[in-house]
């Protein structure tokens, strides 16, 4: 009778632990995407518990998720080990994630987990060892339960089969109508809608941090990767296309063509003026050579700030829009993996000037497989990519963790010797992490520590000491090219602001921490040298017109809805007056409202997830 009980008493104890740990791991998930795991635990607390209803959920789920891995599994304490180890995943890496690029894990991050060796290069070490090691704990402690338990197992020390299949079968039914809630039309979707639990499509992290991480994720998992424009039809694209075409070709100024265009995406590019006030410094700007741009271009140099849509990571989506004229601003995907792969041809710059006879190279000091960056860059048009494995003479400084810009860009040197090159250079040098302790070696000291944190601190000076080596390896870019005999332009742009949690304390200023340095210099005087904020869907525009090329009907929209809203991100919009927009703005502004702006959500639509009917009626071709 005794050995009953005891039974039942433990089958108690499993279901206790079942809900213990769906209920911790819920708890360090919301403190996870705060970015402060040491916060206050009782503030996270009442946060958690003012949404009952949400938290129910989630337990809930993360309970569903635990027993069907134990099913699955066959074992206990096995199923036990295995559902703590992955949560302590799921909390590292929305955690590493939040610090970075103040952004959750999404599903589609999950696609990167096959680029898991250039992301971990990302990561602090000591951080992934601390991981494994709680895992290696965990796995440990389920051998010597299950050692301790065994007297209370089941029949031949399994869960019973039948019971596991059930089991197993209800917890995937559960997580695969949970998982429909991202779409509009689902059951899922409108029974949460009925609880008030609702999505934002426009900034994720809202959801994780109102309604949970697991509704969060739950929302993005099955979302329309853009919402399809009322109207959408062949008929419609080819009005568009009509309305566009201008035939103003043989009146564009063309006779400015340079020989080598230089494309360069400067990886956490900053102006550290512009944060000057919270971050004084001792010295001078370490970006002195772009800073004096920035302030007084030159007859031959032009500037502006780029509005980005990321902040702290997010590069290949940057690129996409410097490269297309498209916007992320519409897109809940990374385009660059989940929609130029599928796709043997897509609108570019590249492909652009390849009419006019440029052959365009790609260049990237780091892992190539990264953001499948061979099989985007083959659908733009650009011929020949060289990753840190093809490139020559790379190096690195002491003070950071990657190759150098000084010892990327002779590596396009050779494309002098070649007629009418575009050279796409996607930098690494100023990436995160940040080194500690080398930050007080840093020609760049700040005036005061971070509120007293000396590895944040060092981690600013390091960054700095970065910046200084970038700017000074451009200066000499530039001067490379200036005496050349052939026509050069040279653009340089800041994808977007550091992670690592150098600019945390900012995060509520969203312009400053979105804008970063644009720069433009050649060796013959330009006509346009102010740009003030823009978006880098406007980039290669901006370009063009710089360079007097005639525009397509596609460039002709895009620099419509420039003049309307030069800055379109989801984390910032700014109108033609400077009137700034963020989510928290739920009135529809009068761009949205904007023939041209309706026109471009359709046309990139029909391009991205639509029948692609705005390139059979030559909205990317220049009208004659």
């Amino acid at each position: 009778m005794k050995d009953i009980y005891k039974k039942i008493a433990y089958r108690i104890v499993q279901i206790l632990v079942v809900i213990l740990i769906a209920a911790v791991a819920y708890f360090y998930l919301q403190l996870a995407i705060t970015g402060h795991l040491d916060r206050d635990y009782l503030a996270m607390y009442n946060e958690i518990i003012s949404n009952p209803i949400a938290t129910a959920i989630n337990v809930l789920m993360l309970m569903v998720f635990v027993i069907t891995l134990i099913a699955l599994i066959g074992d206990y304490w096995w199923g036990i080990a295995g559902s703590i180890s992955l949560f302590a995943i799921m909390i590292f890496v929305d955690y590493q994630k939040i610090v970075s690029r103040s952004e959750p894990l999404l599903p589609s991050d999950l696609i990167m987990a096959k680029q898991v060796g250039g992301l971990i290069q990302m990561v602090n070490w000591l951080s992934i060892v601390e991981l494994i090691l709680f895992i290696a704990l965990m796995l440990a402690a389920a051998y010597f339960l299950r050692k301790f338990t065994k007297k209370m197992w089941l029949t031949k020390h399994r869960i019973i089969w039948p019971l596991r299949v059930v089991v197993a079968i209800v917890g995937i039914w559960a997580f695969v109508f949970f998982f429909q809630c991202g779409n509009t039309n689902s059951l899922a979707y409108k029974q949460l809608t009925d609880l008030e639990i609702y999505n934002d499509n426009h900034n994720p992290l809202n959801v994780y941090r109102s309604d949970g991480t697991v509704i969060g994720f739950a929302f993005n998992v099955r979302s329309d990767p853009m919402k399809r424009p009322n109207g959408y039809s062949e008929k419609a694209i080819a009005k568009i296309a009509n309305r566009y075409r201008i035939a103003d070709a043989e009146k564009a100024n063309i006779g400015k063509q340079p020989a080598n265009i230089i494309y360069i995406l400067n990886e956490s590019l900053t102006n550290p003026r512009t944060t000057s006030d919270q971050y004084p410094l001792q010295e001078d700007s370490p970006l002195s050579y772009i800073d004096n741009i920035l302030q007084n271009p030159q007859a031959n140099q032009a500037s502006g700030y780029m509005v980005s849509p990321e902040y702290g990571g997010g590069t290949a989506n940057i690129e996409f829009e410097a490269n297309t004229g498209f916007s992320n601003y519409f897109l809940k995907s990374i385009p660059y993996q989940d929609i130029l792969p599928k796709k043997a041809y897509f609108p570019s710059v590249m492909h652009y000037l390849e009419n006019y006879g440029y052959h365009s190279d790609a260049y990237h000091p780091f892992a190539g497989a990264m953001y499948q960056r061979p099989q985007a860059y083959q659908a733009l048009g650009i011929h020949q990519f060289k990753d840190q494995k093809r490139l020559k003479g790379l190096q690195k400084s002491k003070f950071g963790e990657y190759y150098t810009d000084s010892s990327t860009y002779p590596n396009i040197y050779p494309q002098q010797k070649k007629a009418k090159q575009l050279s796409l250079v996607i930098t690494m040098q100023n990436h995160m992490p940040y080194i500690t302790n080398v930050g007080s070696q840093s020609d760049y000291q700040l005036e005061d520590p971070i509120k007293n944190n000396t590895d944040k601190t060092n981690k600013m000076q390091t960054y700095l000491q970065e910046l200084h080596q970038s700017d000074q390896a451009f200066s000499k870019l530039v001067d490379h090219f200036k005496n050349s005999d052939q026509k050069t332009l040279i653009v340089m742009y800041g994808d977007h602001y550091p992670g690592d949690g150098l600019y945390d304390d900012l995060a509520s200023d969203i312009l400053t921490v979105h804008a970063t340095p644009f720069v433009m210099v050649a060796n013959f005087p330009l006509s346009n040298h102010q740009y003030g904020y823009f978006s880098p869907n406007y980039m290669s525009l901006l370009m063009l017109q710089q360079l007097g090329y005639p525009l397509t009907p596609f460039y002709n929209l895009l620099d419509q809805l420039h003049q309307q809203v030069p800055v379109l991100t989801k984390a910032i919009q700014m109108d033609d007056s400077g009137n700034q927009y963020t989510n928290s703005h739920y009135k529809k502004p009068k761009w949205q409202k904007s023939q041209a702006y309706r026109d471009y959500q359709m046309v990139e639509y029909d391009m991205t997830y639509g029948k692609g009917y705005a390139n059979k009626y030559h909205m990317f071709t220049v009208s004659k």
